[in-house]
């Protein structure tokens, strides 16, 4: 069975389910209050926070690459985030370090105002939202989060993968 990695940043696909589930979040921030929809909110940003972070580091994977009688190629294409964890200090410490460099760059030029050990700090306080949301009722419970805080670190990171060099290479697993 032939294998093929590609490493694509942003890797369009994760993106993709990141901008879904942040204009669902914004959709539901925007329902009047005792509207019922605070735990899907949370849920929705935090997932999104986490899938556009991971954007920065997902593998394309394509099992059985094969040539077809036509001269093209293919095979069955899966994503596969580097780091299986929900928390976003953590996925976001594990980027490659040409994403960790460009990031750099951008803050030290101006075109963003956080170096990236700050965005760490700033995405560390919803390391385990997505977890608390969802599971609410059990023995953690749901964290104090200001929602405006919440928005303010997801469009920063939605607006720094749209900044972040585009890129493409073999990946690594």
């Amino acid at each position: 069975m032939k294998r093929y990695k590609r490493l694509e940043i942003p890797n369009i696909v994760v993106l993709d389910a990141a901008e879904q589930f942040y204009q669902s979040a914004k959709i539901l921030k925007d329902m009047p209050p005792g509207s019922g929809v605070l735990l899907p909110m949370l849920t929705n940003a935090a997932l999104a926070m986490e899938l556009y972070i991971k954007s920065l580091n997902t593998l394309s994977v394509i099992e059985n690459y094969e040539t077809y009688s036509d001269g093209s190629r293919g095979g069955e294409v899966t994503e596969k985030a580097k780091t299986c964890e929900h928390d976003l200090s953590i996925i976001l410490a594990n980027v490659d370090d040409a994403v960790k460099i460009n990031i750099g760059n951008m803050f030290d030029n101006g075109s963003i105002n956080h170096s990236f050990g700050e965005l760490i700090e700033l995405v560390r306080p919803y390391d385990k939202l997505f977890v608390r949301s969802r599971y609410s009722y059990e023995k953690l419970g749901l964290p104090a989060v200001s929602i405006s805080d919440l928005f303010y670190c997801i469009e920063f990171i939605r607006d720094l993968v749209d900044k972040v060099s585009p890129s493409t290479g073999e990946g690594k697993q």
